[in-house]
C-alpha cells in the first residue's frame, strides 16, 4: 500500500515537472531584455491601421497596381532619393528618435524633413559607416563602408553649397486633401498606424495606399468627424 502511494506521489511530481517545462518559460535576464531589438523581424505593415485595407473586400495586392490615378499613390511606392538614407541604420542601430529629425510632427500640420545643417551636426564628426569600422573587415563590410561614406559626401556637398536636399515625397496625397499631423499625434496615433514600420525600411516606401475608405474607417472607429470638410479643401 505504502509502495503504491509512493509511486503515485512520484508520478504526480513528474507530471508537475513536465507541465512546468511545457507551459512556463524562464524570464529573460535584464541583459537579454536590453539586447532585444524591438523592430527585429517585424513586417512592414505591423501596426498599420487595418493592415492598410480600406475595407474587408479591399484585397491588399490590388493596392500595388494603380490603373486609374497616379502611380505614387500605390502601395510600395518608393521613389529614388538624392541620398540613400537608411532608417534601419539611424533608428534601429543608432537609436535615433523620429522627432529628432521630424521635429514639427507634433507642432504643425506637416512633418518637417531635416535640413542639411541638422544632418551635418552629426556627420561633421561621423563620416558614415562607423558600424563597419572593424579591425577585420569582410569584402561586404568594405563595400558597405564605401557606400555610406559616398552618401555622406553627397550630404556634405548640399551643405557646403547651401542647397536644400531635394527629397522626393513618398506619402503623396491628392491636392484636394488636407491632413494635419499635429492633430493626429495629439489624438494618440502612432506613426506606424499610417506609415507602417519605417524603422524596418532601408528605403522608405508607401505601406498603404491611404484610400479614402481607409481614413474614414479609422475616423468612424475613433468617433471622429467624417464630415467632408474635415479632410477635403
Amino acid at each position: 500500500m505504502a509502495r503504491n502511494r509512493r509511486t503515485i506521489a512520484l508520478s504526480v511530481i513528474a507530471a508537475g515537472l513536465i507541465v512546468g517545462v511545457l507551459f512556463f518559460k524562464v524570464s529573460p535576464s535584464s541583459s537579454d531584455q536590453a539586447s532585444t531589438n524591438p523592430y527585429q523581424a517585424l513586417p512592414v505593415d505591423a501596426g498599420l491601421y487595418n493592415k492598410g485595407q480600406a475595407s474587408f473586400w479591399d484585397l491588399p495586392f490590388l493596392d500595388y497596381f494603380i490603373i486609374f490615378g497616379a502611380p505614387e499613390r500605390a502601395r510600395g511606392w518608393r521613389p529614388e532619393q538624392p541620398i540613400k538614407f537608411s532608417h534601419v541604420r539611424h533608428v534601429q542601430q543608432s537609436k535615433m528618435e523620429c522627432q529628432y529629425c521630424h521635429w514639427s510632427v507634433a507642432k504643425a500640420a506637416f512633418a518637417a524633413l531635416p535640413e542639411a545643417e541638422s544632418c551635418m551636426g552629426c556627420h561633421k564628426i561621423i563620416m558614415g559607416g562607423s558600424e563597419y569600422n572593424k579591425s577585420v573587415q569582410t569584402d561586404a563590410d568594405k563595400a558597405a563602408l564605401a557606400q555610406a561614406q559616398a552618401e555622406v559626401k553627397k550630404l556634405a556637398k548640399f551643405y557646403s553649397e547651401g542647397t536644400p536636399i531635394p527629397w522626393q515625397k513618398v506619402h503623396v496625397m491628392p491636392d484636394f486633401v488636407k491632413f494635419n499631423h499635429k492633430r493626429h499625434i495629439k489624438a494618440g496615433m502612432g506613426c506606424q498606424e499610417c506609415h507602417g514600420q519605417i524603422p524596418e525600411m532601408p528605403v522608405v516606401q508607401r505601406a498603404s495606399s491611404m484610400k479614402m475608405g481607409w481614413c474614414v474607417g479609422c475616423h468612424r472607429e475613433r468617433g471622429t468627424s467624417i464630415d467632408c470638410t474635415t479632410c477635403h479643401k
